[in-house]
């Protein structure tokens, strides 16, 4: 399970990577409602407690169609994470542990079995997305594959 994470970690990344510079004004206009806009402000960071509930979504996944992400995140800098990896049997998987705020809005979620990292950013009140280890989101038709809304 954790050489299957860490390969879609791997692919989500060379992803982001592959888009970068490619963001084009017929991708502006072919995103939808669930598109992020980014209204996070530069230089602050977040307040955990602002930031703290569960956030759902479907993320993209390299052997299968998705994987259905719950993440709850707590004001007191912890998380509980779980995946189920539509149309696999053994395809469930849960963590909890810590997480740091790096760059004033990116989370650093850190598994403690294994100290795996998993970032996510934070846009808005709403909406986080998942991104690499620098903050950078996948972009262009590829980008609203990413994010969790808050429930």
């Amino acid at each position: 399970m954790k050489r299957i994470f860490i390969y879609v970690a791997v692919m989500a990344a060379a992803v982001m990577v592959s888009c970068n510079g490619k963001k084009t004004a017929q991708n502006d206009a072919n995103n939808d409602s669930t598109s992020v806009t980014d209204t996070t402000v530069t230089g602050e960071n977040v307040d955990l407690a602002t930031v703290a509930g569960t956030y759902e979504g479907t993320l993209p996944a390299a052997d299968c169609p998705g994987r259905k992400t719950v993440l709850t995140i707590n004001a007191d800098s912890t998380y509980e994470l779980k995946q189920d990896y539509i149309e696999r049997k053994d395809g469930h998987d849960e963590a909890s542990g810590v997480l740091q705020v790096l760059n004033g809005n990116v989370l650093m979620l850190v598994r403690p079995s294994s100290g795996e990292h998993t970032f996510y950013k934070v846009k808005d009140s709403k909406s986080i997305v998942m991104t690499d280890s620098l903050g950078n989101e996948a972009e262009g038709e590829m980008a609203k594959l990413y994010v969790l809304t808050k429930k």
